[in-house]
This record gives structure tokens, sequence and C-alpha cells, in this order.
């Protein structure tokens, strides 16, 4: 009987070991998993986005970033009309300061050669991307001129529902008056509004963007005017829908972003003109 007690009893620390050794092996298996899926983000492989969706804005990164490339088509609606028109423009950021105002920015608009001027394609105007607000001088050549008498793409930061604020402008009718849509002799003084209101999923050639909305109304002794915008933090404004003082509606929808191979500069002193003696209007 001790003998089988002591052959029972060995039994038992054998398998009391076994388990022991089991366990063992599984907290070790278990330590490697978890070692591996805990790995930090750089050891993983990365994946690049399309050009035309960058990842969001890393720190010190600005929407208007030297060489930054936005493209948007335009949808023109005659008044009372439901089909639209359409063309594309360009919006690209030089990275100059502009000379007059150190703390604003060179942004260059590219239009299309058949439907303006036949002056040249391209028009140099101001910006202003900075943590205080985010505004763009809107297109202003051939047709797009009738844009001057819209409230301007501007939104004060940080988005606080609610907000408002107001600023003018002073267009001159030597070039902007146009017996299309309006007409005055000297200046004349539009006055902007705005309210931002609260962020909506927007729809975009982007993809689902969440953006700030900006109603905003122009108004002066010719008419009144509007403009809705949606901005998003990384791309700028992504849409802006115009209503015009003639009543003919106006829509900008970005449809790429990117970054020129070329340098601005390069391409503008080569072909059009030296940055440093761009004159922009007032």
């Amino acid at each position: 009987m001790p003998d089988l007690n002591y052959k029972s009893d060995q039994c038992c620390f054998a398998a009391k070991g076994s388990s022991i050794r089991l366990r063992a092996r599984f907290l070790a298996c278990l330590l490697v998993v978890l070692g591996v899926a805990c790995q930090p983000e750089k050891q993983r492989p990365v994946t690049t986005a399309a050009v035309s969706r960058p990842a969001l804005l890393r720190a010190g990164e600005k929407i208007l970033s030297k060489n930054r490339r936005f493209v948007y088509l335009a949808r023109w609606y005659a008044p009372g009309a439901t089909t639209a028109t359409l063309d594309t423009v360009t919006m690209t950021a030089s990275g100059i300061p502009f000379e007059i105002m150190p703390t604003e920015t060179l942004i260059v608009w590219l239009f299309r050669a058949d439907t303006l001027w036949p002056a040249g394609p391209t028009q140099g105007v101001r910006a202003v991307d900075n943590k205080e607000e985010f505004s763009i001088h809107p297109p202003r050549y051939g047709r797009y001129r009738i844009l001057e008498f819209n409230p301007f793409p501007h939104i004060k930061l940080p988005a606080i529902r609610g907000r408002t604020w107001e600023w003018s402008v002073y267009p001159p009718a030597s070039v902007y008056a146009d017996p299309k849509w309006a007409s005055w002799k000297d200046t004349l003084r539009v006055e902007f509004r705005y309210m931002l209101g609260g962020t909506v999923q927007l729809a975009t050639p982007l993809g689902s963007l969440p953006c700030y909305r900006v109603d905003a109304k122009a108004t002066s002794k010719l008419g009144t005017t509007a403009l809705t915008s949606y901005f998003h933090p990384a791309y700028g404004f992504v849409r802006l829908d115009y209503c015009n003082i003639d009543r003919s509606r106006v829509q900008l929808e970005m449809i790429t972003v990117d970054v020129r191979l070329e340098s601005t500069e390069k391409i503008l002193e080569q072909v059009f003109w030296r940055p440093s003696d761009l004159q922009l209007p007032k």
C-alpha cells in the first residue's frame, strides 16, 4: 500500500508539473502574440494615400504649403437655370509672402485660356493662412470677375458655431464693372457679413469630409449676393456656392489636391513674369 500511495503521489506531481508547463507555454505564446500586435506604428508597413486625398496636416504645416495645387470644378448656372456649363480652375500656393502685406501669401489661379481674356491664363491674388483665420481671394478674371461682388471665402479660427464677423472691399469700376451684370463709377463699397454654422458631413470628390459651414452675404448699392462655403482643416474651402449679383449661380467644388513637381516661382519667371514684379489690384 505504501508503494501504491507513493506512485499515486508521483502521478499527482507529474500531472501538476505538466499543467504548469502547458500554462507556461501558453503564456509564452500569448506574450509573443501580444508583442507583435503591440509593435509601434512605425514598425508596420507604411501605406501611401492617393495624391488627391492627402493625410491631415502635421504640426506646423499649412493648408497653403508651397507648391500645393487645388483643382476646382466650376459649375455655372444662368439665372433660373437648372443645368450648368462646366469649367475648371486651379489654385496653386506659391509659398511667397505678399510684398505689400508680408503676413499674407500669394496664390495663383490658373484658367482655361479659351474661356477668358486673351491677356493670359493666370492671376496672382492674396490669401491668409494662420491660426486666427483662413481666407482666399477668389478667381476674378474674365467672367469670374463677377465673384468680386460676393463675400470672399473666409473663416475665423478657432471655428465656433454662431460666431459672426464682417469686413468690406472696394472694387474699382475700371476692372470689375460690366454691362452684363453691373455698372457704376469709380469704386463701389461692398460689405461682407459672415456667420459660422456647425459641422456637416459633406460628400465630395475627396471623400466624405467633416466641414465647417460658413454662410455669408454681401450688400452694396447694386444689390445683394451670397456665399455658402465649406471649410476643411486639411484642404481649405472644398466647396463654394455663390449667388451672384445678376442672380446667376456658380459652384466651385474641389476635385483634387496634390503638390506640383515644378517650382511655381520658376514657371512664373520663365513663362509670365518674375514674382517680385507681379502687380496685383488692390
